[in-house]
């Protein structure tokens, strides 16, 4: 019972002093360098958000817990499960919601930035000429609700474009049945000319999947990401992506994280300018 008090009241002496709990994706991730800018602007606003990754979906509890006891109240940019919530609550710590979160007062922003992401990506495709496209994205559990959010955008882009609905298709990262899960694919749908990747790591293993299976990007199948990765440049074929400006994204999450910390309302971005920020950077892939 004294530590619970201890912490409580550590907590309270420094109310603006943030777990930033952040899911696992690759070490170079535009999203990564976003959340980092966010972490830079907020600072100016007296607000401390001291990020740590997880390795895996495996929770440990535990040591979270210690962090949280140490530095304040957790602030996930994913939800947690409820199980999970539950017991790091019995350990006295202080969950925020989650950033990326449906009932976030943060989800208009977050949703905002990603649909506009993925409708820059599928217009690139539709107009291009591309017609029977495949969503492809991580199987994690807790990218899910981003996996989602950035579809939702794809999918506004191909109505636009007067495109079918795109397949969603979920694999791991560096898996190595990424090309046998394309040949299933395509057994069962022989005509997919084009696939709109989750971010540009994605991409690059999906033209190297493609290679496998005998497909040519973009001769055969198109393929598109996100982020601008500077690994892309140099890949065989250079791949074309969407610069969604981690640093003007990084901006727009900290001035909404700062109402958002603070109790105030975090109002939804304006789709317009939003869409301005994306820049497709058009190479070989697509």
């Amino acid at each position: 019972m004294a530590g619970r008090e201890t912490v409580a009241k550590d907590q309270q002496a420094d109310p603006k002093r943030f777990l930033l709990v952040i899911p696992p994706m690759p070490h170079n991730s535009p999203m990564l360098s976003t959340v980092m800018r966010a972490a830079f602007e907020t600072a100016k606003m007296g607000i401390d958000l001291i990020p740590v990754q997880l390795n895996n979906d495996q929770l440990d509890v535990d040591a979270l817990a210690d962090s949280a006891k140490r530095i304040g109240s957790i602030l996930p940019l994913v939800p947690f499960s409820a199980e999970q919530n539950d017991q790091l609550q019995s350990q006295g710590v202080q969950i925020k919601p989650a950033i990326f979160a449906t009932d976030s007062p943060m989800y208009s922003v977050v949703a905002a930035l990603y649909g506009a992401s993925g409708r820059a990506m599928a217009s690139r495709m539709v107009s291009s000429g591309h017609r029977n496209l495949v969503y492809l994205c991580s199987d994690s559990a807790l990218l899910k609700n981003l996996n989602q959010l950035r579809y939702a955008g794809v999918l506004q882009g191909c109505i636009f474009g007067g495109c079918p609905t795109p397949t969603m298709l979920t694999t791991e990262y560096n898996s190595p049945k990424l090309s046998g899960e394309l040949v299933q694919l395509f057994s069962k749908n022989p005509g997919v000319d084009g696939f709109i990747c989750h971010n540009d790591f994605l991409a690059m293993e999906v033209v190297q999947a493609l290679r496998m299976c005998g497909r040519m990007v973009p001769n055969d199948c198109a393929v598109i990401g996100v982020g601008n990765a500077p690994e892309g440049a140099l890949f065989n074929p250079p791949l074309t992506s969407v610069d969604f400006n981690p640093e003007a994204s990084g901006q727009m999450y900290a001035q909404a994280l700062g109402k958002f910390l603070s109790g105030e309302k975090v109002e939804a971005p304006d789709p317009a300018e939003v869409d301005k920020m994306m820049t497709l950077v058009a190479r070989g892939s697509a």
